[in-house]
């Protein structure tokens, strides 16, 4: 009979426990409805604020860049033939500059590399692991980084 009293015990005690979770459920349910204010999107504003300040500067900084940027003194075919060859035999590094201009009308970029060949009428330049390929004609100006 006491095994009998005991789990009576534990019934009790599991329906008091019920009570209690019932009582924390129903204070629970009365904060959210009456106390607590959900601030939706106001509590990622900043997360997105930052995000967007970081895109607009660099957006603004590579407009600037663009804007900033002039061709540099043309280079004779010869003279861009005799500083590719000879930044290639050295291993160094070089900067070209092409003739085309962005479809807003400002001067190409310069294009950092190391030059790893010749195929036909192209120059192949590897800039941050990427080949690239250049026409020899459309080469305004090339520069020794050193």
């Amino acid at each position: 009979m006491s095994v009998l009293d005991l789990s009576a015990v534990t019934m009790e005690g599991m329906l008091l426990d019920d009570e209690d979770l019932q009582q924390s459920l129903e204070r629970a349910k009365r904060f959210f409805k009456t106390d607590y204010t959900d601030r939706g999107m106001v509590k990622w504003q900043g997360y997105f604020l930052s995000d967007h300040t970081e895109d607009v500067s660099k957006y603004s900084e590579n407009r600037r860049d663009a804007a900033e940027r002039t061709d540099l003194q043309e280079m004779t075919p010869v003279a861009i033939s005799e500083c590719l060859l000879e930044v290639y035999a050295q291993h160094r590094p070089v900067v070209i500059q092409l003739r085309n201009h962005t479809a807003t009308g400002h001067s190409s970029p310069f294009y950092h590399g190391m030059v790893s060949g010749i195929q036909g009428d192209q120059l192949v330049l590897l800039t941050d692991k990427v080949q690239q390929r250049f026409l020899f004609e459309d080469i305004l100006w090339v520069g020794d980084l050193i």
